[in-house]
């Protein structure tokens, strides 16, 4: 379990076995019941919900809070870079202007910068609607060899390329500004034979909305320090801007069972991918998509 990337290494390495004839079929699935066991990612919910992730037991005993701790890697992003709170802000508005055609979000009402702003400031400085929601969830996922893929009488997705690391703490040089996609990303983009502006969609991981703008940076959809920029005025919404993200709603509105979140975003690039996404979400000839995860917590890395 490495958290909210879990599910995306999965299927890398079920690709990997499968290519080495270690199996045909590959079943991948997760339940998670966060909600209704009372974990809301704060105080000992937090410390329930991380328990099982390797870095558990070198965190959990100084007690962090989760959003605290992606509160952290917020307010340093904004000290070094002019990141401001209106230009997170756009990433809860593209997941709402998402969600609202998703009959299972558990948010569907479309939401304004100036409403995210007024939301209760939760840990400065990150306010109530820059936090994902937390339910209950289930998912499952199917990689199978080629050859089986072509009788099941479906769209066909490849997997082209994938990428994993571990970024940690590197010897005490904790940079709070970048997160392990910035090796993962070029790692899974050089596999695949791509580059960042092929994507026609992305599935980008959102605990929190810092957890979106730090990832697309490091992923080389912009430079360091402009991803304020780039997801401002709408341009993560589909239809309006260049790079359509998370248009189930993702873990800002659609759902978010524990740190399992990683699972919904291969399954709606997938959706993408076979044209089968909401008519009003759905990107035009969508061939190429990226999903991303992030797993353990921004503010220790």
């Amino acid at each position: 379990d490495t958290g909210g990337s879990a599910y995306l290494i999965h299927v890398a390495h079920a690709a990997q076995a499968i290519a080495a004839g270690k199996c045909d079929v590959a079943l991948i699935t997760l339940a998670g019941r966060p909600r209704t066991e009372g974990g809301s990612g704060v105080g000992v919910g937090a410390r329930l919900v991380t328990a099982a992730t390797p870095d558990a037991a070198w965190e959990m005993p100084y007690s962090p809070v989760t959003v605290n701790m992606y509160a952290l890697a917020a307010a340093r992003h904004m000290h070094e870079y002019g990141t401001t709170a209106e230009q997170l802000a756009w990433i809860k508005v593209a997941a709402s202007r998402h969600a609202q055609h998703n009959p299972h979000a558990m948010l569907r009402d479309v939401v304004t910068v100036e409403e995210v702003l007024a939301s209760p400031l939760i840990s400065d400085p990150l306010h109530k609607l820059d936090c994902c929601v937390v339910s209950d969830g289930g998912g499952a996922l199917v990689v199978v060899r080629p050859e089986i893929a072509r009788r099941l009488q479906r769209p066909v997705v490849r997997v082209l390329g994938a990428g994993e690391t571990i970024k940690g703490q590197l010897g005490g040089a904790v940079d709070l500004t970048w997160s392990g996609a910035a090796v993962s990303g070029p790692a899974a983009f050089a596999e695949a034979g791509v580059k960042p502006a092929d994507i026609q969609y992305a599935s980008i991981y959102d605990s929190f909305t810092i957890t979106v703008l730090m990832q697309l940076e490091d992923l080389g959809f912009c430079a360091k320090g402009q991803g304020g920029r780039f997801v401002a005025d709408g341009n993560l919404i589909s239809g309006v801007g260049k790079l359509p993200f998370n248009t189930d709603g993702g873990g800002l509105c659609n759902n978010h069972p524990a740190n399992r979140g990683g699972i919904t975003k291969v399954i709606e690039a997938v959706r993408q991918l076979r044209g089968e996404a909401h008519p009003k979400v759905q990107v035009p000839d969508c061939r190429l998509a990226l999903a991303q995860g992030t797993g353990g917590l921004l503010g220790s890395r």
